[in-house]
């Protein structure tokens, strides 16, 4: 899958938002512009075979079967395996001791 960046990419915590082009879009119009938004099942399937899984940011759960990412894509559901980076997130998470 080629990685362009007129594409919506996800913050990797915040989901409800990310990167598209050179500015920050809230999900729901991020979607637009989803990997998955043209021709899905061969970019689903292209996925699927190259990375082994693709993530749901509506139901917050990996993906690893094409026919339950057709379902989720039908339902509207934002999928992708590319997040925007957070550089400060570790640092905001507690220690685990």
């Amino acid at each position: 899958m080629s990685e362009s960046e007129e594409e919506f990419v996800p913050h990797a915590i915040h989901m409800w938002f990310g990167y598209y082009k050179d500015r920050i879009v809230p999900k729901e119009e991020g979607a637009r512009y989803s990997h998955f938004s043209k021709d899905a099942e061969n970019r689903l399937r292209e996925a699927l075979s190259t990375y082994g899984w693709v993530y749901c940011i509506d139901c917050k759960h990996p993906i690893f079967d094409l026919e339950e990412a057709l379902e989720h894509l039908r339902k509207g559901h934002v999928l992708t395996n590319r997040f925007m980076p957070d550089e400060v997130a570790p640092e905001e998470v507690p220690m685990v001791s």
